[in-house]
């Protein structure tokens, strides 16, 4: 598969319509299920108690448990079908989406919501790495989602580096930079290399 541009815009149409535009009932309960995760996390890693007895307060919580593996299988379900085993293709979609070079004008995004980026900013790729390694504590696909977590510290790095944009009220394209080669060079080599244990300290350090 060669990358392009229109590739990792269209991944991410799909992907942000079913978590976000589509407004899917299932999906708004599950996020619902989840949305202490983050600061149950943190406590623990505050308490030193993280990640045993973090795991452990977790799956207390059988709904909270299923909402986790239903989204969590949800995304890789689309990763799936639009990259297949090609992780530097996906890792490309991640990286444009860290730019914010992913204009996308296609119905049901709003005018000002038009750039396929992390609009929670720097919070938004923490709290997904968080779900991340819930997910590999419950034992799914860890080794497939070594890949995914590498690529959101990766487009984490690269949104905090570009700093981009969202589109204006009327619609129009912000034109966010490219990164430099060099940069990015640098922080592939950086992130693509990390262990599950490292990227828990660098998304602690850089991205919370």
């Amino acid at each position: 598969m060669v990358y392009s541009r229109q590739l990792g815009t269209n991944f991410w149409y799909e992907f942000d319509n079913f978590f976000l535009w589509d407004e899917r009932q299932d999906v708004l309960k599950d996020f619902g299920n989840i949305s202490d995760l983050d600061r149950i996390c943190k406590e623990h890693k505050i308490n030193d108690t993280y990640p045993i007895d973090f795991i452990k307060e977790v799956i207390q919580d059988e709904q909270r448990v299923n909402s986790i593996i239903f989204l969590a299988r949800k995304q890789l379900d689309i990763m799936n079908k639009y990259f297949g085993n090609d992780i530097e293709s996906q890792q490309r979609a991640f990286e444009d989406f860290g730019q914010g070079i992913l204009f996308d004008d296609r119905s049901p995004r709003p005018l000002n919501n038009r750039v396929h980026m992390m609009d929670e900013g720097q919070f938004g790729f923490y709290r997904w790495h968080t779900l991340v390694r819930t997910v590999v504590f419950l034992n799914q696909d860890p080794q497939r989602w070594l890949s995914v977590n590498r690529h959101i510290g990766l487009a984490g790095a690269i949104d905090s580096q570009q700093r981009p944009r969202q589109s204006t009220s009327d619609g129009n394209n912000p034109n966010n930079s490219e990164i430099s080669t060099e940069i990015l060079d640098t922080l592939r080599s950086f992130w693509l290399t990390l262990s599950f244990e490292e990227l828990d300290t660098e998304f602690d350090k850089q991205l919370s």
